[in-house]
C-alpha cells in the first residue's frame, strides 16, 4: 500500500511539473535587416522621385512554436522594450504576424516573447535589424580619414569656428565627409542647395551642364521650393563601407554618421550662392516667399541631420551673377521679411522637434553689398552673420589688390582707403576700399551686433599671371603693378587651393613671398612668370582671430575646407584661444574688452567677384581699444562746459561717448566722435596718445581748458562710489526725477542716440539694443545716463 501510494504521489507530481513548463521557444522567421522611416529611390534624379516621407517603418514580423506547451501571451520587443503585445489561443502549434510601426531610428535586437498564464516566458533568438531615420539615430559615429596635419582643439564657449563643405567636392577633388576635421569645428555650411524657379545665372557654370542637372532635380517641383541639387551625390553615391542596402549614401548619409561622433556640431545647408541666387529676387513678392519658407520646413523635416537655414542671397539690391537682377529699394525689407518669416517657421518647427534651429545668413561686405540691406530688421530673427571677408580682387579684372586683407594695403593712399577723392578713372569713389575691417564697421553702423558677426578666412588663393617688374608703380612692391589675365588654378583659372599654394608658392625657392605688415596680409610673386597670388597664411588668420577677439565678434569661418591642408583651420582655433563672446549689454563690467562696434576699424568689402574696383581703407592699424576698465577713481567729476562749446572735460579714466559729443582735451582743443556708434576714452584714448582719428575722434576747434580742477567731491555724493568715472553723469543728481511715466519697452529695438525713460531717469543707447534694461547698463554697457 505504501509503494502504490508513493507511485500516486510521483504521478501526480509529474502532472503538476508538466503543467508548470515554460512555453516552447518561439522562432522568428526571415526577414530583411533594414528598414528606413524615410525611404530614397536610389535611380531616381526628380527630387520630388527622391523619396518617401513615412511617420514610422513598417517592420512585419512572423514567428512560429511547432513544439512544446503552448503560450496565451505574445510580445515583440525592441531591445528590451516592449513594441506589440497580443494574446494567442493554447493550441499545440502558435504562430502570430504584425506589422510593426517603429517610429524612431536606431539599431535594434528583436525578439518574440512567449508567455503562458502562470507568468512563464520563452524568448526568441534575437534578430538584428537597423531601422533608418535621416538624423542618423541607426548609425554608429563616422569612422574618419582626416588629414594628420590637423591639431585638436577645445573651442570656447559660445565661439564660432565654421566652414563651408561643397557638394560637388567628392568628385574631381575626392573630398568626403569624412575627411572634414569636424574636431575643430562648431560650424558645417553645406553648399549648395538650390531653389527651383529662375536660375539663368547658373548657365555659367561647366558649359550649362550645371544648370542642366537643376532642371533634372527641379523636375515636377514647384518654382520657388528647395532641392537637391545633386542626388547621386547627395544620398546614393556609395561612401565609405556603403553597399547598396545602405538607406542613405552619399555626403548625406556622411553627415547623418558625423553627427553621431559629433552631436554638437551644427551642420546648415546654405540656400543660394553666386550663381544660385536669382529666385532670390522675386522674394519682393510674398506669395514667392511664402512657397520658399513651407519647403524649407518640409526640407528640414526631411533630412533632419541639418540644424537650420542659411541664407546666401548675393546679394540685394543687385551686382550678383545675373546682372539685370535686383530692385535695390525692395529688396533689402524683403530680406529681413525672409529672416522674420523664416524664423516664425523655425520657432514652428522647434515647437513639434523639441529642437533648436538656427537662422544665419552669409553676406557681402563691400560697400555697395550692404546699403541696401534692411539688417536692423533682420538681425532680431537671425543667430550668426558670415561676412564673406575675402574675394575683395581676382583676376576677373587685371587690377591687383589683397583679396582677403584684414586692412587696407600698404600701397594704397590715404584717400583710396577710405574711399575719398577720385578713383583711376576719374570718378568719385563711392565708399571705403573692399577689406575685412571696413565691410565689418559698416555692417555695424547698418545694425549688426558685434556677438552675432563671424569673420572669414580663405583657405585659397587668387591671383594673376604676367604681372611684370615693369609694369609696377613700386618696383620692389608686386602689388603696385598690373595684371595680365588669370594665373593657373587648381580648378578654374584664377583660384589656387591653399595646399597647393604651399606646394607651388610657399616652398618654391624661386617665388618671392611677402607679408603687408599694414593690411595683415601675405602674397606671393613669380618673377620668371609673373604669377601673383593673394591669399591667407597662418600669420593672417592668426591676425584675424586677434581682431575677432578684441572686438566681442562671434568667431571665424572658411571657404572651404578641400582646399585646406590643416595649416588655416589650424590657426583659426589658435587665434580664437581665450576668446570670451560677451552679450551686448554685459549686467556687469566685462574683464576684458567691451563688446560695442569697434570704434577704430575701417569700414567694407565684397564677398563674390565684385563688379568695379574697391576703392580704400587706413594706411595703419588702428589703436587698440582698452583691455581693462580704469581701476582708479577720479578725483572730481567733471566740470560743466560752457553752453554750446563742449559737452565734456576730458579726464583720464573715462570709458565712452556717443556720436556727436564734444569734448575738452588737455591740449586744449575739442574733440567730436564722429561714427555712428560709440567712441572710446580711457586707457589707450588719451590726449597723450592722440585723439586719434584712429578712433575717430575729429577736432573742431579749441577751447580753454580749466585752469583749476575741482578739489571737493561734488555737493551730492553717490552712496557708493563708482569704481571708473562716470562719462555722463552730471555735477549734482537730480533731487526729484522727472514727471513721466516709464516708457522703455523690453520688447522694442533701439538704435544708438535714441532715448528713453525709466523710472524718472533718462536714458540714451549707444548703440543697437533690444530687451537690455537701462537700469542694469554699466559703464560699458550700451545705456547711458543723460
Amino acid at each position: 500500500m505504501f509503494v502504490k501510494s508513493s507511485l500516486a504521489v510521483a504521478v501526480a507530481m509529474g502532472m503538476s511539473s508538466a503543467a508548470m513548463a515554460a512555453p516552447g521557444t518561439p522562432i522568428v522567421q526571415w526577414m530583411e535587416d533594414n528598414y528606413s522611416i524615410i525611404e530614397v529611390n536610389q535611380a531616381a534624379s526628380a527630387y520630388k522621385d527622391l523619396f518617401v516621407v513615412k511617420d514610422a517603418a513598417t517592420v512585419p514580423v512572423t514567428w512560429d512554436m511547432w513544439s512544446g506547451e503552448p503560450g496565451t501571451k505574445w510580445q515583440v520587443l525592441l531591445n528590451g522594450e516592449v513594441a506589440h503585445e497580443a494574446t494567442i489561443a493554447a493550441t499545440p502549434v502558435q504562430k502570430g504576424i504584425v506589422d510593426l510601426q517603429v517610429k524612431k531610428g536606431g539599431q535594434y535586437a528583436l525578439t518574440v516573447k512567449l508567455c503562458d498564464d502562470t507568468g512563464a516566458c520563452t524568448e526568441s533568438a534575437a534578430k538584428n535589424i537597423v531601422v533608418a531615420d535621416t538624423d542618423g539615430s541607426h548609425l554608429d559615429p563616422l569612422p574618419m580619414k582626416v588629414n594628420p596635419n590637423n591639431g585638436n582643439y577645445t573651442t570656447p564657449e559660445n565661439t564660432v569656428v565654421g566652414t563651408y563643405f561643397v557638394e560637388w567636392g567628392v568628385y574631381g577633388r575626392k573630398f568626403s565627409v569624412d575627411q572634414i576635421p569636424a574636431q575643430n569645428l562648431t560650424h558645417i555650411i553645406y553648399g549648395f542647395v538650390p531653389i527651383c524657379g529662375p536660375n539663368e545665372s547658373l548657365g555659367e557654370i561647366e558649359n550649362g551642364n550645371s544648370l542642366a542637372a537643376l532642371a533634372r532635380a527641379c523636375a515636377g517641383t514647384p518654382d520657388y521650393e528647395m532641392v537637391i541639387h545633386d542626388p547621386w551625390a547627395a544620398i546614393q553615391m556609395p561612401q565609405g563601407s556603403d553597399i547598396h542596402s545602405t538607406p542613405y549614401k552619399g555626403t548625406y548619409g556622411q553627415m547623418m554618421a558625423l553627427k553621431q561622433r559629433y552631436p554638437d556640431l551644427k551642420i546648415l545647408p546654405s540656400v543660394g550662392g553666386w550663381t544660385l541666387s536669382d529666385p532670390f529676387y522675386d522674394f519682393v513678392d510674398k506669395s514667392k516667399r511664402d512657397i520658399f519658407v513651407a519647403s524649407a520646413k518640409k526640407f528640414l523635416q526631411t533630412w533632419k541631420f541639418f540644424d537650420g537655414i542659411d541664407i546666401d542671397w548675393e546679394y540685394p539690391g543687385g551686382q550678383g551673377a545675373h546682372p539685370t537682377k535686383g530692385n535695390p529699394d525692395l529688396d533689402g525689407q524683403a530680406y529681413a521679411d525672409l529672416m522674420k518669416e523664416l524664423r516664425a517657421m523655425l520657432d514652428e518647427l522647434s515647437a513639434e522637434t523639441g529642437r533648436e534651429y538656427q537662422l544665419t545668413s552669409a553676406v557681402g561686405v563691400g560697400h555697395d553689398k550692404i546699403e541696401d540691406v534692411n539688417y536692423i530688421d533682420a538681425v532680431p530673427y537671425m543667430d550668426y552673420i558670415f561676412a564673406m571677408t575675402y574675394d575683395y580682387y581676382g583676376g576677373w579684372n587685371n587690377v591687383v589688390g589683397h583679396q582677403t586683407a584684414l586692412y587696407c594695403g600698404s600701397h594704397m593712399s590715404a584717400d583710396e582707403c577710405e574711399g575719398k577723392g577720385l578713383d583711376a578713372e576719374g570718378n568719385p569713389r563711392k565708399g571705403p576700399a573692399y577689406t575685412s575691417a571696413n565691410g565689418i564697421n559698416l555692417l555695424l553702423e547698418k545694425g549688426v551686433p558685434a556677438n552675432k558677426l563671424v569673420v572669414g578666412a580663405a583657405m585659397y588663393a587668387r591671383g594673376w599671371t604676367g604681372v611684370t617688374q615693369e609694369s609696377m608703380t613700386d618696383p620692389g612692391n608686386p602689388m603696385t603693378g598690373v595684371g595680365n589675365g588669370k594665373v593657373k588654378g587648381s580648378w578654374e583659372a584664377g583660384v589656387i587651393d591653399y595646399k597647393d599654394v604651399v606646394r607651388d608658392y610657399i616652398n618654391n625657392p624661386s617665388v618671392q613671398k611677402f607679408y603687408d605688415e599694414v593690411a595683415e596680409a601675405p602674397y606671393a610673386w613669380n618673377p620668371a612668370t609673373g604669377d601673383l597670388i593673394t591669399y591667407d597664411n597662418r600669420r593672417s588668420v592668426l591676425a584675424k582671430g586677434e581682431y575677432v577677439k578684441s572686438n566681442g565678434f562671434a568667431g571665424l569661418f572658411s571657404w572651404e575646407i578641400d582646399a585646406d591642408n590643416g595649416d588655416i583651420l589650424n590657426a583659426m582655433q589658435e587665434g580664437l584661444a581665450g576668446h570670451v563672446v560677451v552679450t551686448p549689454v554685459p549686467t556687469t563690467e566685462p574683464t576684458a574688452e567691451p563688446t560695442a562696434e569697434p570704434t577704430a576699424e575701417p569700414t567694407a568689402e565684397p564677398t563674390a567677384e565684385p563688379t568695379a574696383e574697391p576703392t580704400a581703407e587706413p594706411t595703419a592699424e588702428p589703436t587698440a581699444e582698452p583691455t581693462a576698465e580704469p581701476t582708479a577713481e577720479p578725483t572730481a567729476e567733471p566740470t560743466t562746459p560752457p553752453t554750446g562749446a563742449y559737452d565734456y572735460v576730458y579726464p583720464d579714466g573715462l570709458g565712452s561717448y556717443t556720436a556727436g559729443t564734444k569734448v575738452l582735451a588737455s591740449d586744449g582743443g575739442i574733440y567730436q566722435c564722429s561714427v555712428a556708434g560709440w567712441c572710446n576714452l580711457g586707457g589707450a584714448y588719451t590726449p597723450a596718445t592722440g585723439w586719434a582719428a584712429d578712433n575717430a575722434w575729429t577736432k573742431v576747434g579749441s577751447g580753454t581748458v580749466p585752469s583749476v580742477e575741482p578739489t571737493t567731491e561734488p555737493s551730492v555724493e553717490p552712496t557708493v562710489a563708482p569704481t571708473i568715472e562716470p562719462t555722463v553723469e552730471p555735477t549734482v543728481e537730480p533731487t526729484a526725477p522727472p514727471a513721466g511715466d516709464t516708457t522703455w519697452d523690453s520688447a522694442k529695438v533701439y538704435n544708438g542716440g535714441d532715448q528713453v525713460l525709466l523710472n524718472g531717469v533718462k536714458y540714451e543707447a549707444k548703440w543697437w539694443t533690444q530687451g537690455d534694461n537701462p537700469a542694469q547698463s554699466g559703464d560699458w554697457g550700451v545705456w547711458k545716463k543723460v
